[in-house]
């Protein structure tokens, strides 16, 4: 079984200052360890990182984020460590080449090779995958958990995207055992005696549009025509967009349902092209589904709540969570940002927990049957229970 145990530091200017103190708060490490760190960007300017991955026995991945929390500190200047350790499991962490800059071949090679080599350090086949994943203009994270998803044949993946403080992430990193890297991604598998489960709440259903649309033109993310009309057209006719254009494009959830009995998914549109298409975070399959959400304070607090009293109902006890909300729900909720971990931080107590926002959220959904479909997701609050 895994249990967690969890750091903090706010020492980002004095690396041995930091160390000390993640290392007291730690204590004493079982050796079969791994470590999954989540700070703001200054950690890596002045050294903090490097220096801190230095003193640690076991494999550490990481990223950047625009705020964290464990159970016993949050904030947005911030260093948050979660260990992760086990005598009946194996943990077989690595990164990838960087993907910047590739094309879509080699960027699936890219993930396969640093999946597969991480694999061959298994005795078996892994039941849990972790991945943290560059935020990209070249690919979207929805088409990089896809080319992992296909490489791992349907083993179960949590995880989500680095991002920073700045509009435009252009100080998101993604680590690996002390060095960061813009367009690498980070993963680690897990083998033995563990069964995550996995718990998802988007949008409160009076958030949602009852007048659903089928998807009737795109091209894998590229979202073209509903109901037969060009997008624009379509979100013109409820008043979201003008011949200009879509105002607050980044606060308007489309809700996708993919079939399979799973419950629809919160995804964004990250830009229009010039044609009115939509470059959207996840897939827009022809014939699918689509509903038009909106985010406010009330419906981000609401549906933290709601994940958080499934994941408190755990029948078989809780020894850690990983927590990735949206990042877009800490803006949505501005200037009172901190609402949301400081209600996390209440309904959850002492568990042991790591709360990192993220740039998009990787996490499992459930369909008929129990069957386990790897999802992307936007504007999401996410959580894996071990």
């Amino acid at each position: 079984m895994i249990e967690m145990r969890n750091a903090c530091t706010f020492e980002v200017d004095d690396p041995e200052a930091a160390v000390d103190e993640v290392l007291a708060r730690l204590g004493e490490i079982p050796k079969n360890s791994v470590g999954i760190l989540t700070c703001y960007t200054e950690y890596i300017d002045t050294g903090v990182v490097e220096e801190l991955c230095k003193h640690l026995p076991f494999n550490v991945l990481g990223c950047t984020v625009l705020s964290s929390s464990t159970e016993s500190e949050h904030g947005e200047e911030i260093l948050s460590l979660a260990v992760l350790s086990g005598d009946d499991v194996e943990f077989s962490a690595v990164s990838t080449a960087p993907l910047e800059g590739a094309d879509p071949v080699k960027m699936k090679d890219s993930i396969a090779q640093a999946y597969n080599q991480a694999r061959k350090k298994l005795k078996g086949e892994p039941v849990f995958v972790f991945a943290l994943l560059p935020i990209l203009t070249e690919f979207g994270g929805g088409q990089i958990l896809q080319a992992l998803d296909s490489v791992a044949g349907g083993v179960p993946i949590y995880g989500g995207l680095s991002n920073d403080q700045t509009l435009t992430f252009e100080k998101s990193r993604v680590i690996w055992n002390g060095s960061s890297h813009k367009s690498i991604a980070a993963l680690l598998l897990i083998r033995g005696n563990v069964s995550p489960k996995f718990y998802v709440t988007s949008i409160p259903e009076k958030n949602i549009q009852k007048q659903k649309a089928i998807i009737t033109d795109a091209e894998g993310y590229l979202l073209k025509k509903v109901n037969g009309v060009p997008l624009l057209e379509y979100l013109a006719s409820f008043g979201l967009a003008t011949e200009q254009g879509v105002e607050a494009l980044s606060s308007l959830p489309l809700l996708v349902d993919y079939g399979g009995g799973t419950k629809p998914v919160a995804l964004g549109m990250y830009w229009m092209t010039p044609e009115g298409y939509a470059v959207c975070g996840g897939e827009m399959p022809v014939g699918a589904t689509l509903a038009i959400g909106s985010i406010d304070y009330d419906g981000i607090l609401s549906t933290a709540k709601t994940t958080l009293e499934s994941v408190l109902q755990e029948k078989g006890g809780i020894r850690g969570i990983l927590m990735f909300p949206c990042l877009t729900r800490s803006h949505m909720i501005s200037p009172n940002s901190v609402d949301e971990v400081r209600q996390v931080m209440r309904m959850v107590g002492r568990a042991s927990y790591l709360f990192s926002y993220s740039g998009g959220e990787i996490c499992p959904v459930y369909g008929e049957n129990g069957k386990i479909y790897n999802r992307f997701h936007n504007y999401t609050f996410t959580a894996c229970v071990f």
